[in-house]
């Protein structure tokens, strides 16, 4: 498995900015889940099973949504409140257009949020604070909209 440096350009608060994320990238899939809990994912779950992708092209095009909806953003120069923002327009863009979501295509848009984070500067540790606290909001905030979650997410 080699390591991809991707780079995304865009505009905060009327700023240039960079975002390098690394991830890992074999056969056509980038490896996402980094930071995502083992208590998020059903069933007995051994390292393998832990490690959920996506396909390059998808994973560009989530975190060039959530960095869209960033640039879009005004009203605050809280670097977290500008990252939480960009995510929740991604995923209420999608629930507009599917009305549904399941869990693990939402675990997707939580990485991408993530690895966005890390490339923004947030330490290892803070982020896996923030994962599952943003995770268990939006599960709270559209419970009908959210399909097949497992139990563990509750506790």
């Amino acid at each position: 498995m080699e390591t991809l440096k991707l780079n995304f350009d865009t505009t905060i608060l009327d700023r240039p900015k960079t975002f390098i994320v690394e991830v890992p990238y074999q056969d056509g899939v980038v490896a996402t889940s980094k930071y995502c809990p083992t208590s998020f994912l059903s069933g007995p779950v051994d390292l393998m099973a832990a490690i959920r992708g996506e396909t390059l092209d998808n994973f560009m095009a989530f975190c060039r949504s959530q960095l869209v909806a960033i640039s879009k953003i005004k009203d605050t120069d809280n670097v977290i409140d500008l990252h939480i923002g960009g995510l929740m327009a991604s995923i209420m863009n999608r629930l507009s257009r599917t009305r549904k979501i399941s869990f693990g295509d939402l675990l997707i848009y939580v990485d991408c949020f993530a690895l966005l984070l890390e490339a923004d500067g947030f330490k290892e540790e803070e982020i896996r604070e923030i994962y599952p606290s943003v995770t268990r909001t939006i599960l709270n905030l559209y419970p009908d909209h959210i399909e097949d979650v497992p139990l563990q997410t509750n506790a």
